[in-house]
């Protein structure tokens, strides 16, 4: 999402703020209370322990906005009696004699003269050996370290190894998750052992919920309006989880200056009509082509049909034997006729003529009865012994 869309600054966004919902002051502008969720307070105290007692260079990584230079301040703000901590600016990281004016600057002395950037950077770690001895130690704090030069980090790396790492001023290295290959970490084994890594998440919802909640409510708002259950969504969907952007976002929203979700694209986005336009031009193509298919498809089925021949009627045929008729000669038969139920053949006695038998024509054809069996005799029964 693009800055433009908080639509003015924070400071000219505030006054209609402080007009619709009454605020004494803005809950985004407040330090405190420093949050402790999405492993906040876990880093805080790591740092704390390592910086005071520890022989390990640290790295806090995180994206652009997670909130290291925020952690770093409360570093700063709670620990600012026990540990003396030196800024090291993005500028003087250009080169290694940068870091090096840099570092005497901030306690009040001055490089040695006559050596070289390396030789007076190890001098400044064996000098801050006395501070820890002293009973304050001493914290180079690096941020946005992932813009410096490559070279440059690593001599400092290089620098605190070769000194005494558990009273030497402890190197903090803060930036993207580039900085172990700026550090060369990935390649150098040596040095991965001598660095301790700290991750900040991104916030989830509940995380920003919990954020805001304590600042609106110092700074006279009310929670269930300022942080309702879509102002919350919206703030979740801009924020993108990282708290710097929830800061420019955040007045836009309470001023109902952003659309909720599932219509912020319809209204910012002008092309969108384009690729739909697309859409449906293919739509309609394929229901024309669907169309003429299925039109093509039934004229060849009628087409089809007109040319197929009915089949023609089947009729039965009759076998008869007699003068007149030749054997095996068949005669037609309609479906009424074969309905109908065949007369019984006549039985004519064996030994007489056919043309003895009343009622029969010597020219019809005839049916030969054939005479039953005899049965055969009894077999008889054999005399019994005397």
């Amino acid at each position: 999402m693009s800055d433009a869309l908080t639509g003015l600054e924070a400071g000219g966004l505030f006054p209609r703020l402080q007009e619709r919902y009454g605020l004494r002051e803005d809950p985004l502008a407040l330090e405190t209370p420093f949050y402790a969720g999405a492993q906040r307070q876990h880093a805080l105290e790591t740092l704390r322990h390592l910086c005071g007692f520890g022989d390990l260079a640290l790295v806090l990584t995180g994206p652009r906005g997670a909130g290291k230079s925020r952690l770093l301040g409360e570093l700063v703000r709670s620990e600012g009696g026990r540990l003396e901590f030196l800024r090291v600016p993005v500028g003087a990281l250009d080169s290694i004699d940068g870091v090096v004016q840099s570092l005497y600057r901030s306690i009040g002395r001055q490089p040695p003269h006559g050596r070289s950037g390396r030789e007076s950077l190890a001098t400044f770690f064996s000098q801050s050996e006395e501070a820890t001895s002293k009973g304050r130690r001493q914290v180079l704090l690096i941020d946005d370290a992932d813009k410096a030069e490559a070279g440059v980090l690593r001599q400092v790396l290089e620098a605190f190894c070769r000194a005494n790492r558990a009273l030497a001023a402890v190197p903090v290295f803060a930036g993207s998750g580039a900085l172990h290959e700026i550090l060369g970490l990935n390649v150098d084994a040596g040095l991965s052992s001598s660095v301790h890594t700290i991750g900040l998440p991104w916030f989830e919802r509940e995380d920003i919920r919990q954020y805001l909640e304590p600042r609106v409510i110092r700074a006279g708002g009310k929670p269930s309006e300022l942080l309702s259950e879509r102002r919350l969504d919206l703030l979740t969907r801009l924020s993108e989880g990282s708290p710097g952007r929830l800061q420019r976002v955040a007045h836009s929203v309470w001023l109902d200056m952003t659309a909720p979700p599932g219509k912020t694209n319809r209204a910012v986005s002008p092309g969108l009509w384009r690729p739909l336009g697309w859409g449906a031009v293919v739509l309609l193509l394929l229901g024309v082509s669907w169309w003429f298919v299925g039109t093509r498809y039934d004229q060849a089925m009628e087409n089809e049909s007109a040319t197929v021949q009915p089949e023609p009627e089947r009729t039965r045929s009759i076998v008869t034997v007699g003068p007149g008729n030749e054997v095996g000669s068949r005669e037609p038969q309609s479906p009424e006729a074969a309905n109908e139920q065949p007369e019984p053949p006549v039985k004519v006695p064996v030994g007489e003529p056919p043309t003895a038998q009343a009622g029969l024509d010597p020219e019809a054809p005839r049916t030969l009865a054939v005479p039953e069996p005899e049965p055969e005799p009894e077999p008889e029964p054999e005399p019994e012994p005397e």
